[in-house]
Formats: structure tokens, sequence, C-alpha cells
């Protein structure tokens, strides 16, 4: 019998190693999207939440000497004004705008999931007052909908909060409520459904989570135009009001100095740009990482 020479079908050491690499980059770093919007976000997002502890100017405090003076290395974006630094100003303002796109986009995930979730599975007359609500939102542009909730709610961070929530519920309900009726007829429901598993056992441990990849790719892009919304609401003078910093009224304060101190706008406009752009390149990259078909 001839003996045959298994150990030239075997992969070396070190190929076997290069191809461990190339899977744990791959694990690690999914995509570019994915990539370059955290490169971005996270800098951006940890500079904000260390901003109290850092050696910079209170954000508050005025320095009437100081007042318009350009970026330089004392002042690196500038000085409004009031001689306050635009640098810490930012950074303050930045850290409420955080604040308000992530935990708006939180609300009207965790609440389009119960009530989608419930719309599309219950069906029947759930189904149709749900459908119905939605509807009527729709019709509503998204910041005519959040400028009425602010009337409604009032001014501040909470209720700027609670008022792009409600703008941004239309579309996750109605997104959980179509993934939900193409979840339902699955066999595996059918399944559950014969063996007498409870509806809520079902829903858990089934439906929610199939459907989590698509709307947190939604409830990110959310928080990026909740964090512009935002802006603008505070812009005109309806969302985050002085003397609290926000992107928002940190550019309508710099609106009537555009010609001689272009820094007290531009800065936070910039801003603004870094975290949407960061935020859309990374939603895209999770959809593209917890999508399976765009994996192949």
């Amino acid at each position: 019998m001839r003996m045959v020479d298994v150990s030239r079908s075997l992969p070396t050491g070190p190929a076997l190693g290069l191809d461990q690499l190339r899977a744990g980059v791959r694990r690690v770093l999914p995509n570019a999207s994915y990539t370059a919007g955290a490169a971005i976000l996270l800098p951006v997002v940890l500079l904000a939440l260390t901003a109290p502890w850092l050696p910079i100017a209170d954000p508050l405090k005025p320095h009437v000497l100081l007042s318009f003076s350009p970026p330089s290395f004392a002042h690196p974006l500038g000085t409004d004004k009031l001689g306050r630094e635009i640098l810490s100003r930012t950074l303050a303002g930045l850290r409420i705008s955080l604040l308000v796109g992530f935990a708006s986009a939180a609300l009207a995930l965790l609440v389009g999931l119960v009530v989608g979730t419930l719309a599309g599975y219950l069906g029947k007359g759930v189904d149709r007052a749900v459908t119905a609500a939605v509807d009527v939102l729709l019709s509503f542009p998204a910041l005519l909908l959040a400028i009425t909730a602010v009337a409604v709610f009032g001014n501040g961070i909470v209720q700027v909060i609670l008022a792009l929530t409600v703008a941004g519920l239309p579309l996750a309900i109605r997104l959980q409520r179509a993934l939900t009726l193409g979840l339902k007829s699955r066999a595996y429901i059918d399944a559950a459904r014969l063996a007498n598993a409870p509806a809520w056992w079902i829903l858990i441990r089934h439906v929610v989570p199939n459907t989590l990849p698509p709307m947190i790719v939604v409830a990110s892009l959310h928080a990026s135009n909740a964090i512009i919304a935002e802006a603008t609401l505070s812009f005109l003078g309806l969302g985050i009001t002085p003397p609290h910093p926000s992107l928002g009224n940190l550019i309508a304060e710099g609106r009537p100095f555009l010609q001689d101190a272009w820094w007290i706008s531009t800065m936070p406009g910039i801003a603004i740009a870094l975290v949407s752009v960061s935020l859309h390149l990374f939603s895209d990259g999770v959809r593209e990482h917890l999508d399976p078909r765009l994996s192949i």
C-alpha cells in the first residue's frame, strides 16, 4: 500500500498565521465606512465627554478684554463677543447635542420596537389604529413636527429630547411593523405557535432579535438627524436657550459677525458636519456588517 504524505495538504505555520491575522482584521475592521465613521466619531465623543476635566477655559465665563480674538495658540478656536473661548463652548454645545441625539434615538428605538411589534404581530384593530396614527404623523415634515412638539413641551434639554423622539417615532414604528409582518409568517414562528408558546415569548425570543439590526441602523441615522434638528431648533430660538451653549445657538450668536469674526459660527458648524458625516458612515458600516446578504 502506498503511503500518502498528508503533511503537504496542511497549511504551513506562516500561512495559517497570516489567515488568522486577516480574519482578525476583518472582525475588528468590518469595512471602510465603519472604520472611517468610528475614527471620526470616537475622538469627538471623547473630547466632548472629557471637556469638563480638560485644562480649557470655562465656557460661560466672560473675558471682555479678549473679545473677538481670532484663532491662535492661546485661543485655538478664537473667542466670541464676550471673550469666551469658542473651543470650550463648542465642546459644551457638542456634549448637549450628543446627549439630545443619542437619547432621542434610544427612546424612538425603544418605543418603535414595542409599538411596531405589537401592531405587526397582533394585527386587526391594534394595527389599524397604529397605522392611522403613524400616517397622520408622517403627513407632517419631521422638522415641523419637532417644532410643534417643542411648542407643546416647551424649551429645555428634556423637552427637546421628547420633541425629537416624537418626530422620529413614525419612521421607527412603521419600519418595525413592516419587519414584524415579514417575520410572523415564517416557519419557525408557526412552529412556535403550534408548540403552544406564549405570544410574549415568541416576540422576545424570535421577532425582536431578528428586527434589531435594521432598527439599530435607523436609530443611528435618527441620532444624526436629531443633532441637526436640535441645532436648527436652537438656531431659531426654539431649542436649547442661552446661557446653556448649544451648537445651534452658538451659530446664531456668531451670525451677525460673520464678516469680521467668522470663527464664532464656523467652528460649531464644522462640529455638526463632522458628527453627522461620521454617524452616517458608521450606520452604513453597521448595516453592511449586520446584513449577511452584503457579506457574500
